[in-house]
């Protein structure tokens, strides 16, 4: 994957989770996500994911089981894309 293939799925990721969620902390890392794949800086990149996938692991069960949830699907393709992303993060290409 490169940065750029990044930024194209990075809005993806944000309306997923701001569709479930206003916490300023989750909007925080997603906004500190885009600086940094911008930046090509792939250590903060990784940072921020880490923070990302630290929140589904709190709330995925939750937002699984809710009944107010349309997007339950993009909820877990987003999970896999964000866990695939951090696990390469170091083949990323610039």
């Amino acid at each position: 994957m490169k940065f750029q293939e990044l930024e194209i799925e990075l809005g993806g990721i944000r309306g997923t989770i701001t569709q479930y969620t206003r916490n300023p902390y989750i909007i925080g890392y997603l906004d500190s996500l885009e600086k940094y794949v911008g930046l090509r800086d792939a250590d903060m990149t990784k940072i921020c994911i880490s923070k990302i996938l630290n929140w589904y692991s709190n709330n995925y069960d939750s937002i699984q089981s809710s009944e107010y949830v349309f997007n339950k699907e993009d909820h877990k393709n987003t999970s896999q894309l964000l866990k695939d992303i951090y696990n390469n993060i170091g083949t990323i290409q610039k």
